[in-house]
């Protein structure tokens, strides 16, 4: 037993010399359900949630992206954080390869809540038609509130949030801020055909667009 031991001890010390983890953190893509974490995961892949399918996200779980890979949500997504254990989406390491594309509801999608959540450095660039990169919305009332929407880079507009054909959105209680538009209006929010919308009590700074 002493050798087992040791060996253990040894494996352990190599670990920390080498400046590995000593879990590797899940691999996560393709269509999603259920429910998901708390803990890490790495991004390698587009994300569905389809039709008819709800994915819960637990407080305390962070979305690393590898990649510019999107979130496709044409069920239901519930990412319900605290205010002290937040939900988390961003790129796993601070490089232009890992901007990610951001969370986008399709039509159809039912009952999207995004509360106590960081979302950040979404981007959709110069050789895409789609709007909006950290959240977009297209007919799908969905709420978010207590959040954080940072760092989005949107081509063509709606870098923080864009919502088109949408009745009663809710952005209430969110810090939108440092998101850039580089040929179209709304660097933090952008609103199209949208009815009933309540933006109320939200921190909307630093946003800039190029648009007119």
């Amino acid at each position: 037993m002493h050798w087992i031991k040791s060996l253990t001890v040894l494996v352990l010390l190599m670990v920390l010399a080498l400046g590995l983890p000593a879990f590797a953190q899940p691999q996560i893509s393709g269509p999603l359900s259920g429910a998901l974490g708390p803990g890490d995961y790495i991004v390698v892949g587009d994300i569905q949630v389809n039709a008819g399918r709800t994915l819960t996200i637990a407080p305390g779980t962070t979305f690393l992206h590898n990649g510019h890979w999107d979130w496709t949500i044409s069920g239901t997504l519930t990412a319900v954080g605290t205010a002290t254990d937040s939900i988390i989406f961003t790129r796993q390491q601070p490089v232009p390869e890992h901007r990610w594309g951001g969370l986008r509801f399709q039509p159809g999608a039912t009952n999207g809540q995004i509360s106590y959540c960081a979302i950040d450095h979404g981007l959709v660039g110069t050789t895409s038609t789609l709007k909006g990169a950290n959240i977009v919305t297209n007919g799908a009332a969905i709420s978010v509130t207590h959040s954080t929407i940072t760092f989005g880079d949107a081509y063509w507009g709606g870098a923080g949030i864009y919502a088109t054909n949408v009745t009663g959105l809710v952005v209430e209680n969110c810090a939108i801020t440092d998101n850039l538009a580089n040929a179209d209006n709304g660097g933090g929010i952008l609103l199209n055909s949208c009815q009933q919308a309540s933006i109320t009590n939200n921190v909307i700074a630093r946003n800039s667009s190029t648009g007119t």
